[in-house]
């Protein structure tokens, strides 16, 4: 495949955002005549609107622009789609980014889809997530289920290493199905990796409700119990809203940055999240997650982690939380780290972010003390969960020796 179409759906609009074509040298990207007429700046840092076609993109992001690549799996979604291109027979190795891109083409999230698309034969129809759980842990375990190219219709988008599916929740009956209609949510629903234990599910479910209690906007969440050994925990998607598509762009993205390498701090989320939003309650937004992901030992805190949403009125916001659970961290630290310190994060580490974020020092740290509050509320969530105690203690003492670290 040497060219692909990339349209822009977000909320309700259909329109060519630009092209994709390979010289078999580089991959180059040029904005359409009616992107440059709608001035819908997407990805104005390293993708700014311009009539002249862009190349040079980093090896890391397959050699295409952030705001594109953003619509391809990395962990989990790439092992289900070599899989399946093995099957037929093609080399992975020669599979291109074009036609990787071809092969999500309407199913990726947000909002730019993919012509021309390699065609799927899935058909709608009720799903059974404790088979999907079951059928994901066949795959991790370097098996082909006979469900492999539904797996890969349903979970070959979205980013992660843990197993996902993108499904559909019935309002009324609770039934999950793998298409849309007016009386289902759209979810993301994610099951254990290969050697978790089902816990892992309730962990992150325990970290929902302590994100609304700390006042992050956190999508609606549900725990799925999938029987003794499996488990499930899904979110509604923020990038499908009344049956819109709904425009995202990862921090990753947004800078070109490798998220799987710790070389971009708390400063530079809080100082995007400037540049993009232009609008200082989205900043608070973002030092409130940083002081989450603290407290709470989040430290798989890579730039994939923090997205960016496109409001009805062409308005970039912060994106609401995901991935929110209890980690070690690389080496035990955070992948991006605060003034300098990525292990042992203190008051005085925060509230320096604070001021040179322009963020009033007093009030950053009023946001710290009442988080701080919200572990008191752990010890009850953690009983009231399927979490071994060895796993409570050990949250238990490592979220309190950070917030003794924030008095």
């Amino acid at each position: 495949m040497k060219k692909v179409e990339v349209r822009y759906q977000g909320w309700g609009e259909n329109w060519l955002l630009g092209t994709l074509a390979d010289n078999g040298r580089r991959i180059l990207f040029e904005y359409s005549p009616e992107a440059l007429a709608q001035q819908l700046e997407l990805s104005p840092y390293r993708l700014k609107l311009r009539p002249e076609a862009y190349d040079d993109f980093p090896a890391h992001l397959d050699h295409l622009p952030g705001l594109i690549a953003d619509s391809l799996p990395d962990g989990w979604g790439m092992v289900l789609m070599n899989r399946v291109f093995r099957k037929h027979n093609w080399d992975t190795q020669a599979v291109s980014p074009l036609a990787r891109l071809g092969f999500i083409g309407h199913r990726s999230m947000g909002a730019l889809t993919f012509e021309p698309e390699i065609p799927s034969e899935m058909v709608p129809t009720w799903l059974d997530l404790h088979q999907l759980a079951n059928d994901s842990q066949i795959v991790l375990h370097d098996e082909d289920p006979s469900s492999l190219e539904q797996l890969a219709m349903l979970g070959g988008s979205p980013h992660g290493a843990r197993p996902k599916a993108l499904v559909h929740r019935d309002r009324l009956s609770g039934r999950i199905s793998s298409h849309p209609s007016e009386l289902t949510d759209p979810l993301l629903v994610k099951f254990q990796a290969k050697g978790e234990p089902k816990e892992v599910c309730a962990i992150e479910a325990v970290y929902a409700q302590l994100a609304e209690r700390c006042g992050l906007e956190m999508p609606v969440s549900y725990y799925f119990d999938l029987g003794p050994d499996l488990a499930g925990f899904g979110v509604q998607r923020f990038d499908v809203e009344s049956g819109m598509r709904v425009p995202v762009h990862t921090l990753a993205g947004l800078l070109h940055a490798d998220f799987r390498q710790p070389q971009i701090d708390y400063r530079t989320f809080l100082r995007a999240t400037k540049f993009l939003t232009k609008d200082v309650r989205e900043v608070w937004k973002a030092f409130e997650r940083t002081v989450f992901n603290v407290l709470f030992n989040n430290r798989d805190d890579h730039t994939k982690n923090f997205s960016y949403r496109l409001n009805k009125a062409r308005q970039w916001e912060l994106a609401p939380c995901y991935d929110l659970t209890f980690n070690i961290g690389p080496g035990g630290e955070h992948y991006m780290d605060v003034e300098g310190e990525a292990r042992n994060i203190r008051r005085r580490d925060l509230l320096a972010l604070a001021k040179n974020a322009d963020l009033n020092e007093v009030d950053a740290g009023r946001i710290i003390d009442r988080m701080a509050i919200e572990v008191d509320a752990l010890p009850q969530l953690l009983d009231n969960a399927p979490i071994s105690k060895a796993s409570v203690n050990q949250l238990s003492r490592q979220i309190q020796a950070n917030r003794d670290r924030l008095k």
